[in-house]
């Protein structure tokens, strides 16, 4: 994500947070689900944190080529005793002080070139690593707002299916009443309600768990979000070609980018650590002032052989060369360990690419699959309709038992669940693949959101899902 979107984003975020603040709407939608998380995510403010402070590395690396000046300044009270031979003790107590300041420029180092360019790659990094922060925040956000949507259409297909189920449970004491069927299919129809439930219990407490975990993200007690739209399109990912998704996944996939940042600022390191054997040259220059009250000072200036007042100053300018020569063995041993870490992390990478290439070739074929289990599975629901329809018959004229019927109604609910939680999961593969490619932004939750309705509480089954 670049600076100026990034910017763009924070900003819709503050004005949604301060308009939440206000009135907070009943239903938040995708995207304002979205810009909450970018302001009160706490592993995104980490992350920020951490890439600057990587940064700052850039900084103090890049102060050691740049000149250094300092400056020093003392007071201090002297006594001193000196012993003539042959002659008394002279005894002298006065003051003194001085200031002085220092310029030094280093002219040949290459272990601080190296290590500044180790720094300039690890905070590229710290960067590419903060982008795809950016991109998983997407994701969970995602995640977690699609997983409440899909335990609350859980509870609404339990619901109904309890209800399916008591209505069922009636009729049959009904017709146990006028002695049509045996006590044994209404015990059934009952075992089969109270299984129901228990399942809507379960898909209650899921609700309240799934909203919990969307808490987390955006700091904020959301009760309510908005639905996804019946008639949302299920498409294949574009383009259809596995090969072009991998060869933009190996170009701009963060987590790639990052580690290839890693490694060149592995190699700077085995540079930096060798040229520790090289000599460095700093030109330097300096001032120094003393000034003083000793009584031999002030005999020396009633004299006219020898006048001082003890007052003196210094200037020095030169060019300083150090020659490291041996140092115990440590040297050496810091290059080994530098060219160690480099083989560890050209393994990394390799491993990484291996990674992402599978990945992404895996994630473009499950996305593919959900379109085709999605298109399956509303046939699987005219099917099971039709089946409970005619089961149902049955059971009217007696050629079915109730068993059957019950069987039928689980399988329709069963294959209503299935359908929903595959449109879900098409929805978040199809993200996922997106992360693999390195191009997930915010535009993706955009174009999601336009599928966003609110005020809705039904079961987002389009109707050519349903038989006539």
């Amino acid at each position: 994500m670049s600076h100026n979107s990034r910017r763009g984003f924070l900003l819709a975020a503050l004005a949604s947070a301060a308009f939440s603040a206000q009135a907070a709407p009943t239903q938040y939608d995708l995207l304002e689900i979205y810009n909450l998380a970018l302001v009160n995510d706490a592993q995104l403010a980490a992350a920020r944190a951490g890439m600057q402070a990587t940064q700052e590395t850039v900084i103090q690396s890049r102060a050691n080529l740049l000149p250094t000046l300092g400056a020093t300044a003392n007071v201090q009270y002297n006594r001193s005793t000196t012993d003539y031979t042959g002659g008394a003790d002279i005894k002298d107590n006065y003051n003194s002080s001085g200031w002085g300041a220092t310029l030094t420029q280093a002219l040949f180092n290459l272990n601080n070139w190296h290590t500044y360019k180790q720094a300039q790659h690890s905070g590229d990094q710290a960067s590419t690593e903060f982008a795809n922060a950016e991109q998983q925040l997407i994701l969970n956000v995602a995640q977690a707002y699609f997983t409440v949507l899909q335990s609350e259409d859980a509870l609404l297909t339990n619901k109904a299916q309890e209800r399916a189920l008591k209505q069922q449970l009636d009729q049959a004491r009904e017709r146990f009443n006028v002695g049509l069927i045996a006590q044994t299919d209404v015990l059934d129809a009952l075992a089969a309600y109270d299984n129901a439930r228990v399942a809507r219990i379960q898909a209650e407490n899921q609700v309240s768990v799934s909203y919990e975990n969307l808490r987390t993200i955006v700091n904020l007690d959301v009760t309510s979000i908005a639905h996804l739209e019946k008639e949302m399109p299920v498409a294949a990912p574009t383009p259809n070609d596995p090969e072009e998704w991998v060869n933009t996944a190996l170009s701009t996939n963060l987590s790639l980018r990052a580690a290839r940042q890693g490694l060149a600022a592995s190699e700077s390191q085995v540079k930096a650590a060798k040229s520790n054997h090289a000599p460095t040259v700093n030109a330097f220059a300096s001032y120094n002032y003393t000034s003083n009250n000793s009584s031999a000072n002030q005999a020396r200036l009633n004299s006219q052989d020898f006048p001082a007042n003890g007052d003196g100053n210094q200037t020095v300018v030169g060019v300083k060369l150090d020659l490291p020569l041996y140092s115990g063995g440590s040297v050496s041993s810091a290059s080994r360990q530098a060219s160690y870490l480099l083989q560890q992390a050209q393994q990394n990478y390799d491993q990484l690419l291996r990674t992402t290439n599978a990945n992404t070739r895996n994630l473009f074929r499950t996305a593919n699959s959900d379109v085709d289990r999605v298109e399956a599975g509303c046939q699987v629901i005219l099917s099971s309709e039709s089946a409970l329809k005619a089961t149902q018959s049955g059971y009217e004229v007696g050629t079915r038992n109730i068993t059957d019927v019950l069987t039928a109604q689980q399988q329709l609910y069963s294959s209503i669940g299935s359908y929903l939680n595959t449109r879900y999961e098409f929805i978040l593969d199809t993200l996922k693949l997106k992360q693999a490619a390195g191009t997930l932004n915010p535009t993706d939750l955009e174009q999601l959101n336009q599928w966003m309705t609110t005020g809705t509480d039904e079961l987002s089954v389009p109707t050519s899902c349903r038989a006539s």
